[in-house]
């Protein structure tokens, strides 16, 4: 397997297994990489890597040259639930890895598509009458409501409108019992977060949790690239596993985005351990137009390019490692930004806040967010590099699109619009909404109406306003937006 592989930008899940005839013992891996999301099929997030746990056999035809460098091996085949008989689940015990932050956040937006695949996974497998076990960490940063166990259980009961019943099997240390699930279908253990095995993969933690567990379902994403006892160590006790709806939608645009040719390419890059992600940074050099970084590693790279920054931030034997990806972009004419301020918290009094320049971080602070100047270029970069391209067909939108246009900036559930388009033939109207569901009704509407002056598109026009109108065939003569928005727009 080529290095490459082992730390880019992958989140690869299981082996390939054969639908039946599953051996108990059999010792089944997670296979994993870094969590990467697509915005708009232009930039590409990444927030790190490391190695890819891999017993799956590829064949010659399953390589593809993917950079410069050489051949990068395709993605290996990632089970799935889709895949998966349904006439196998039934009265199976089911235990499914779910994403918090998407479930369990403050606001829950149940038309999202990641909410949506997430419930989806949960409601799929009770419909196939598998007994389902919750498992996942949280944290009150992401929802105050979250005080324990049995609090995530009311809240994950009332989005799925199924009983949910909180476990506590993990604290008390004792393997669950087939018994204790006859009480309900769904369960969920104890918050995974409070347990420092789970983060050490601890063999004998992974089994307790996977007491009496026959299948594992992985559908968090964004943790799959950590080598955890919920994800990898699990896998071993049980004898099949799987990627749930969720997890199989992200991969599905990550293999997506890794095929793009669309230009500009841009990479926004977080988390730490610089020399362990190397390969993958070099990966997304030779790719990308431009790599920004934003978290840890930025640090290393600012010092590589000859800046001092507090020794405490510095990563031990990541000098090297930064120097060659420096020298590597520098090769392949690839722009590299870096933090230019930071808001830092002291820390002898946590609660005072003060924003200090990337290479002037005293040495009793600590950088915990980006700065004002740093968001600033970040947008900047974003904006004139022409990033969330629409590609609209104005004239299915429209049924004259040489028409003026008007524009409405947050028009939510489209009356203004619609109320013009019927009294100004001479316009086309066009509303510009971030909220997908009224955009979805909107347009329902238009449809039903059989009005073809009137179109809606679903956006934060703060970053995409000047991409949608550059490509309208005619001309713009108007722009109505919300006051708080105004600002953004303009500028």
């Amino acid at each position: 397997m080529s290095p490459v592989l082992k730390t880019v930008q992958t989140t690869l899940s299981l082996n390939k297994l054969s639908s039946s005839n599953y051996p108990r013992k059999e010792k089944k891996l997670l296979q994993h990489g870094s969590c990467s999301f697509p915005i708009n099929n232009v930039q590409l997030s990444f927030r790190g890597g490391f190695e890819v746990v891999s017993n799956v056999n590829r064949s010659h035809k399953e390589k593809t040259c993917l950079y410069d460098e050489g051949e990068l091996e395709a993605l290996p085949h990632v089970q799935t639930l889709r895949e998966f008989p349904r006439e196998e689940l039934v009265a199976k015990v089911v235990m499914v890895r779910f994403d918090s932050t998407i479930l369990l956040g403050e606001k829950l937006d149940l038309s999202s598509q990641s909410a949506s695949k997430a419930l989806y996974t949960i409601k799929y497998l009770h419909e196939c009458g598998a007994k389902v076990i919750l498992m996942s960490e949280w944290s009150r940063k992401i929802n105050p409501k979250l005080l324990d166990a049995q609090a995530v259980a009311d809240i994950l009961s009332s989005v799925l409108q199924l009983n949910v019943i909180a476990l506590r099997c993990i604290s008390c240390k004792s393997p669950l019992r087939r018994e204790d699930l006859q009480k309900a279908d769904i369960f969920l253990l104890e918050n995974l977060s409070e347990y420092k095995e789970e983060v050490a993969n601890c063999s004998k933690f992974a089994e307790l949790l996977s007491s009496e567990v026959d299948i594992l379902v992985n559908d968090s994403f964004c943790q799959s690239h950590k080598v955890l006892a919920s994800t990898v160590g699990v896998a071993r006790f049980c004898y099949a596993s799987m990627a749930g709806f969720s997890f199989e939608e992200n991969l599905h645009q990550l293999k997506k985005i890794a095929k793009t040719k669309k230009k500009p390419y841009l990479a926004v890059i977080g988390g730490g351990n610089l020399k362990r992600n190397a390969a993958a940074l070099q990966f997304l050099a030779s790719r990308c137009d431009a790599l920004v970084f934003v978290g840890q590693m930025s640090f290393q790279i600012m010092r590589a390019l000859g800046h001092s920054i507090p020794t405490n931030l510095v990563e031990r034997d990541a000098h090297k490692a930064a120097l060659d990806i420096v020298q590597f972009a520098h090769d392949k004419n690839v722009l590299m930004s870096y933090p230019k301020d930071f808001w830092c918290t002291n820390q002898h009094l946590p609660t005072e806040l003060e924003v200090f320049p990337a290479h002037g971080v005293s040495a009793s602070w600590l950088p915990v967010d980006l700065g004002p100047r740093s968001l600033e270029e970040i947008y900047s970069l974003v904006t004139n590099s022409k990033a969330y391209p629409f590609e609209i067909d104005w004239s299915v939108a429209y049924h004259d699109a040489s028409l003026p246009l008007v524009v409405d900036i947050g028009s939510g559930n489209g009356l203004f619009i619609m109320g013009m388009a019927q009294n100004r033939k001479d316009l086309n109207f066009l509303g510009l909404e971030i909220n997908g569901k009224l955009v979805r009704r909107c347009l329902d509407s238009v449809h039903q109406s059989g009005i073809r002056n009137a179109y809606f598109i679903g956006s934060n026009a703060t970053t995409t306003f000047r991409s949608i109108v550059s490509s309208y065939p005619g001309e713009l003569v108007l722009v109505s937006v919300q006051v708080e928005h105004a600002a953004k727009v303009v500028n």
